[in-house]
């Protein structure tokens, strides 16, 4: 049972944002501009040089000195856009033709120097099997690499008593009850277990929703000098006859040192 993203949850997350300015992972569309642009998310200043791709489309294109950049691919189903700069956090969105027939305007962050990413491009999870009408089935160029994906990394050394941040960039394909009643796939009757996220074998999190910038506070006292990221993809539970998991597709996986401000800002 598997995916195909119609990331509706990128245009909730828009609308309750255009009017606060450009926040990292959004997408503002009060471009005056009326061109696409790579800012500093906290001064706006424009931001030249930034390589701008495509992965699944292996589409690539630069930022000119003010920031503006032209992006003449044809995207005709949602994918992930990623933006990397020196200096500054790698970032992700999921775009198709609906979302760019406006200017975008993205304001990349600052790196940290206790930043540490985990994964490159895009990671599918699954097992190739999925309905056509499942979250982003028509999305998926790529063929999946197990169930699951384990990683490794050091604990921060700012993180000696302080949580983590597990950041997950972009996520498509999730099968769940929740995605399924936010509209984002056509399956009639069915749908899978949340993905799972665990560090140390203790459960942290769940993913639920396609969508970006999905973040996951992971407690200090499950920390070790070296650890274990494990993602578990979900399972169609209406199969029984066979393990039938969803697939689904992850894109900018890091680890970020937790913020002191982070749960009043949140």
């Amino acid at each position: 049972m598997k995916k195909t993203l119609l990331l509706s949850v990128i245009y909730c997350f828009v609308s309750q944002f255009v009017l606060a300015g450009v926040i990292s992972g959004k997408v503002d569309r009060y471009d005056t501009n009326y061109q696409n642009k790579i800012v500093d998310s906290k001064t706006q200043e424009g931001l030249s040089n930034a390589k701008i791709t495509i992965p699944e489309l292996h589409y690539t294109t630069y930022s000119d000195k003010n920031g503006a950049f032209q992006l003449n691919a044809d995207v005709n189903s949602q994918t992930v856009l990623f933006v990397e700069k020196e200096g500054y956090k790698v970032f992700s969105l999921t775009v198709d033709n609906n979302v760019l027939k406006n200017p975008l305007k993205l304001g990349i962050e600052q790196s940290s120097p206790f930043d540490m990413q985990i994964t490159d491009g895009v990671i599918h999870l699954g097992d190739n099997m999925f309905s056509d009408n499942s979250a982003n089935s028509g999305d998926f160029r790529i063929n999946a690499n197990g169930h699951y994906l384990s990683q490794t990394f050091k604990r921060p050394s700012a993180a000696a008593n302080q949580d983590v941040i597990i950041r997950i960039g972009t996520i498509i394909g999730l099968d769940t009850k929740k995605a399924k009643q936010l509209g984002q796939n056509r399956i009639a009757k069915v749908y899978s277990s949340p993905a799972e996220v665990f560090v140390n074998g203790h459960k942290v999190g769940v993913l639920e929703v396609n969508g970006d910038n999905h973040t996951i506070v992971v407690s200090k006292s499950i920390l070790k000098d070296t650890n274990e990221l494990v993602i578990k993809t979900g399972r169609n539970l209406f199969q029984t006859e066979y393990v039938d998991y969803d697939d689904i597709e992850l894109a900018n996986i890091r680890i970020e040192v937790q913020e002191k401000t982070y749960y009043a800002r949140h």
